[in-house]
């Protein structure tokens, strides 16, 4: 007997040009056994900066943003951390630069606007203190025709904006052609992080 023809419509699907953000959490660096946690360090190390220096003014709207800061000196744990995740991202990446770093206190009502900072590789942020209802941090979809398309921006890709609440000891990547902003603030105390831009140097 014939076999019967299958008639059933084969729908195949491959992703097209996906937007990484890579993130993980640094325990060491929330407590130790025997010392002041590296955290708790940096921590105070920026809220007497916080004392003594005036803020610079980029995309922060309120809050404290710091000068440029030295990553060989008080963050070299920090930015040794930071390049040992980097190498391990499936980019192929042998040596990298931080040119920038910097960084942020927020406190109610503060926030940072949207902005990128496109003209380097990759950028991220360490989260020091995350009190409860301080902001999330926020990425912009950057595919502008894909925003142009409502019905497929809100049914499959789930909006032009992702929302992302940090925690304490999280580290944070993206590329840094990548839109994002942080939301306002709701809490007493403050939110303490450090930002970064990561130039990889084996290109």
């Amino acid at each position: 007997m014939p076999k019967e023809p299958d008639n059933r419509t084969i729908i195949n699907q491959r992703l097209l040009w996906p937007t990484p953000i890579w993130f993980t959490t640094i325990n060491e660096f929330k407590e130790h056994p025997t010392k002041v946690s590296f955290n708790e360090d940096i921590k105070n190390w920026i809220l007497s900066k916080v004392e003594s220096e005036k803020t610079t003014i980029k995309s922060n709207t309120g809050g404290w943003q710091s000068d440029l800061l030295n990553p060989n000196e008080e963050l070299k744990p920090l930015c040794d951390k930071i390049f040992d995740v980097v190498k391990n991202l499936n980019l192929n990446i042998n040596q990298i630069n931080i040119p920038q770093m910097w960084a942020n206190v927020n406190m109610k009502g503060h926030w940072n606007k949207i902005h990128l900072h496109g003209h380097y590789d990759i950028s991220g942020t360490y989260y020091i203190k995350v009190p409860e209802n301080s902001g999330s941090i926020v990425f912009r979809d950057p595919r502008p025709g894909a925003i142009g398309s409502m019905y497929m921006n809100k049914n499959f890709d789930g909006g032009e904006l992702l929302p992302i609440s940090p925690n304490e000891g999280d580290l944070m990547l993206w590329p840094s052609y990548l839109d994002h902003f942080v939301e306002p603030s709701n809490s007493d105390e403050e939110r303490i992080s450090i930002s970064f831009d990561i130039v990889i140097i084996n290109k």
